[in-house]
């Protein structure tokens, strides 16, 4: 994983949100566009690739507090892409409280129903 610049190779986007009650929740509130629509998703997902996670922090009063991109190094499959979005949503929240409690001297409550992560392959 680092931090190098990304040129997707399929056009769109997969946006998932960090917390839900249930997998079937997750699924439903998902958002698929261009070439990740359902007709290609599986086409896109069944092979190891390179992909782009974004995660779009937001507080419990509905501020965006925290954006952050990650680019896969290596290839990684759809097992990989899921603990990365896990891990490094993460450690993204808890250097966003850490700088929040440092600069205002605050607790950053964040809220994950609305946080989201867009993945780009």
């Amino acid at each position: 994983m680092s931090q190098t610049a990304f040129k997707p190779v399929f056009d769109g986007y997969f946006k998932i949100f960090l917390h839900d009650d249930d997998y079937k929740k997750a699924v439903d509130r998902a958002e698929f566009t261009g070439q990740w629509i359902r007709s290609r998703r599986k086409r896109i997902m069944k092979r190891d690739r390179k992909f782009q996670v974004t995660l779009h922090i937001f507080d419990m009063d509905g501020h965006k507090r925290g954006l952050q991109s990650m680019v896969f190094k290596d290839r990684g499959g759809q097992g990989d892409l899921s603990k990365v979005i896990f891990g490094f949503g993460n450690e993204f929240c808890d250097e966003l409280r850490a700088k929040i409690k440092k600069e205002y001297d605050e607790d950053l409550k964040v809220d994950l129903v609305n946080s989201y992560a867009v993945i780009r392959a």
